[in-house]
This record gives C-alpha cells, structure tokens and sequence, in this order.
C-alpha cells in the first residue's frame, strides 16, 4: 500500500497539472497497492470561458513580474556603494576614470593647476542667474549689483558718477527695486567675467558703454553673445587685453548696428583680422576701429 503522505503529494500535483494544462495523466488511489498503475484520463477537458481568462491574466502577470527582474547597479547596489558615490557623478565618469588612471603628481604646478581648476569652476557657478535676485531688485539693478560685486564699475541714465566698490568691498547700490535705473555704461575691466555670467545682461535693453578690457576669459562665443543682447543699443565698445578672442568673434560684431566705436590691440594684428576689419566697416559705416598699441 502506498503511503497516507505519498499519495497526498501525488494528488498535489495532479492538482497543480490540471491547474496549468487543462488536464492530468494520472491519479493515485491510496487504497491500491503498490504495484497498481496509475489509471489514465480523458487528455482533452474542455474549459469553461471564465477559466480561459483566470489563467490568461495569471499568466500576463507573470509575465509583466518577470520583466521587472533587472535593476541597474546603482540603484540595486546604493548602499553597498554609498561610500563611493560621495566621489562618483555620472556626468564626469570619464574624467574619474582618467584621473584614477593617471599617475599622482604632487609637484608644486600641479598643485597650483588643480587648485586654478577649481576656483575656476566656482567662478562659473557663481556667475550663474539668479531669479530670486532679479525678483528683489529687476533686472537692470541686479545686473548692477553682478558686475560691482566683482570689482566692475557701472553707471545709469541721468548719473555723471561711475559706482565701484571701495577698497572694503562697500558700494551705494539700492537693496531694492528702484523705478526708474537704467543701465547706461558697464565697465567689467580686469573682472574674472565668464562666459556663463553673461546671462545676468540678458534683459539690458539699453546699455550704450561696454569694457572687457583684460578680461581673460571672453571668447568669441562671449562677442556672438554679447552682439544679440545689445545689437540694438551698444554704441562704445572695448575690447583690448583679451587673449582668446580671434577674427571670428570680431566679425559676430557686425550684428550691432549702433556700433560706433571699437577699440582693439595690437595682439590681434593678422591678414584674417584686417580682413574682418574691413568687411565690418563696410557694412557698419559708422563704425570707428581704434587699433593701439599694447
């Protein structure tokens, strides 16, 4: 005789059979003997249409489980990784894995390259707009603020003075918005003035006196930009000192048209920038280029 406990398992998977297939092949009596053979079934039970749909919807659940199985390593391993995550960012893995890779330099240049490399990318984050800024003060004395609080100068409509912060870092500048200041002059000379803090001009509409004299990092992606923002008001341009400008962002100037005049350095002398020159004058008649001497 087969087992109480035998024959239970036994029925449990026929039970598990019929529930998957429609149908079992088997089924044990426990008041048989060992040796008797398991007595066959129809192989084709039919199912009712409730039944079909019960087992459809199992099944697409399971499926739909199934592609859920894969998560990516961050997300399955973030504990395990929290440590290294301090020093991980999935913008720069490849500059990671380059300085990881690269021998370690501790000579005082290196030191002083990083050091540089860092205060530079503080600068440009920085130098980046702030929309609670312009909400206190409008856009004209928030520029304002921007360009003294780094060592520039400025000057409004009907003011004879520039304002420049003291030796102290002070300087008379409403807090708040004043009805009224309009920018007139910006003077950003000797100012560490990058490329992304050009946004705080963006809503100038009527500067007529821009410097960047020895501003070390305008490019020619500066000029292309600084051309849009003030094409319909700039009259007095300066430009000298700015090792990384070419004839390419000279020729972007061609965009303001109320350009009248521009100075320029000896450090841009080539066949290109005379070239770009004349084809400026030619389409800007009024434009005076002041080339002198550095």
């Amino acid at each position: 005789m087969l087992s109480k406990r035998y024959c239970l398992i036994l029925n449990k998977l026929r039970e598990q059979q019929t529930c998957l297939t429609g149908h079992c092949s088997f089924k044990i009596d426990c008041t048989k003997g060992n040796d008797s053979k398991p007595e066959k079934e129809s192989s084709n039970v039919p199912l009712n249409s409730e039944e079909t749909k019960r087992r459809v919807a199992l099944t697409n659940q399971v499926t739909k489980e199934d592609l859920q199985w894969r998560k990516p390593w961050k997300d399955e391993f973030r504990g395990y990784f929290t440590v290294f995550r301090n020093f991980y960012s999935e913008k720069s893995n490849t500059e990671l894995i380059k300085f990881l890779s690269s021998p370690i330099d501790l000579s005082p240049s290196s030191i002083k390259k990083w050091w540089m490399k860092k205060q530079k990318e503080k600068q440009i984050v920085m130098q980046g707009y702030i929309p609670e800024r312009v909400e206190v003060l409008g856009c004209e004395l928030a520029a304002a603020h921007f360009i003294v609080f780094r060592g520039g100068a400025v000057k409004f409509f009907q003011d004879d003075k520039w304002i420049k912060a003291d030796e102290d870092g002070n300087y008379s500048l409403p807090r708040t918005y004043a009805e009224g200041k309009f920018l007139q002059g910006i003077d950003c000379s000797e100012v560490d003035l990058h490329y992304e803090g050009l946004v705080n001009f963006r809503n100038l509409r009527q500067v007529e006196w821009l410097s960047f004299n020895n501003c070390k990092y305008i490019d020619d992606w500066c000029l292309d930009t600084i051309s849009n923002i003030f094409s319909e008001t700039l009259i007095y341009l300066d430009l000298r000192n700015c090792s990384n400008i070419t004839h390419r962002g000279i020729g972007a100037l061609h965009k303001i048209k109320t350009l009248k005049i521009l100075y320029l350095d000896s450090m841009y002398k080539g066949q290109e920038l005379e070239m770009t020159c004349i084809l400026l004058q030619e389409l800007l008649p009024d434009l005076d280029i002041r080339m002198i001497d550095s």
